[in-house]
């Protein structure tokens, strides 16, 4: 969508290109489409919702989605903002009306929200989860998903603590911990009140010679000691270095994936802003909650025992039974 011209390409160590030192590009993005304002109210909260996730300045009624730099991720976070905003998108219309005039007459307005109450008990894990523990990883406690952000200057700390509370109070499967039973195991999602959120370790690295290894020893070390039974599966580290500050942001794959992280990225960032300009004691807002994890796999499990399943398991064992026939396997090396 947008094209600039550069005497050389900056190279990482490695001879890979270096996406962080790319210039941003310059000027807006041209879909090849007219500007057409949007008109209606509907038309104007989709236009901003499109501009907000893809970083644009203005979408004009007949610009694409796609063609704006649109993906599945960003079209899941369209669909989240526009909940928020009293609208229902069903997903399929994006991908098949990608304008916004296209798109605006088939949101839905039908007011369901998901419950905003904590959630805490048991959960029923999800096959992905089930498959996970199947596998008996040697690492089980270090499989996680990490993140690390760099400020120039420093993090206010207090801002920083009253975020992550919120976060994990708001988001109630990062309060997940995983029991181990004579019948396996089991998910249960703590209250609040049920044990530490996460924690924060602080270091000051600005006096070291090698700030780079001291805060790779420190990562490794925060993300090797994740207690899937006791908890907290978050944990944070925040790096003071000579030309900034750095936070680590760990959390087990169990209770997090990349489109969470899209979600989480947000939330801290907003949360973060909120904290520092607020007086203390003023509370954090995130969007609402969206059905819980816990609802998600109880739902999961009913579909899976549904006479809708029990057809497709009949299906998919008569293709199974009748591939010699049908066709040949697709050659594979390993």
């Amino acid at each position: 969508a947008r094209l600039m011209r550069l005497e050389t390409i900056p190279l990482t160590r490695n001879g890979k290109i270096d996406r962080k030192a790319l210039p941003e590009p310059e000027g807006s993005i041209h879909t090849g489409a007219a500007y057409v304002a949007p008109r209606t109210k509907v038309e104007q909260v989709l236009a901003a919702v499109w501009a907000g996730v893809l970083g644009v300045e203005a979408v004009g009624t007949q610009d694409n989605f796609f063609e704006l730099g649109g993906d599945s991720i960003k079209a899941l976070q369209v669909s989240s903002r526009l909940l928020q905003a009293g609208y229902r998108l069903n997903m399929k219309d994006l991908f098949s009306y990608p304008t916004v005039a296209a798109l605006s007459p088939l949101l839905q307005t039908d007011g369901k929200q998901a419950s905003q109450e904590e959630v805490a008990g048991q959960v029923e894990l999800a096959p992905i989860q089930r498959w996970f523990f199947e596998q008996q990883p040697a690492d089980l406690h270090h499989s996680n998903q990490a993140m690390m952000l760099y400020r120039v200057g420093r993090f206010d700390v207090d801002a920083l603590r009253r975020t992550m509370d919120r976060i994990v109070q708001h988001h109630d499967a990062l309060r997940t911990v995983f029991r181990e039973t004579e019948q396996g195991y089991i998910a249960w999602n703590r209250s609040v009140e049920e044990g530490e959120l996460y924690t924060l370790d602080i270091v000051d690295f600005s006096g070291v010679e090698d700030e780079s290894a001291a805060v790779e020893a420190k990562a490794s070390e925060i993300q090797a000691g994740i207690p899937l039974s006791a908890g907290p599966l978050v944990k944070l580290g925040l790096f003071h270095c000579a030309e900034g500050d750095h936070v680590l942001i760990v959390i087990h794959h169990l209770v997090v994936d990349g489109v969470s992280w899209r979600i989480l990225l947000e939330d801290l960032a907003s949360g973060y802003e909120q904290a520092v300009a607020g007086q203390t004691g003023t509370a954090i807002r995130l969007p609402h909650k969206t059905d819980s994890f816990q609802v998600w796999a109880k739902q999961l499990s009913a579909y899976a025992s549904s006479a809708a399943m029990e057809r497709e398991l009949a299906y998919w064992q008569h293709i199974e039974q009748a591939k010699a026939s049908l066709a040949k396997p697709l050659p594979k090396d390993f």
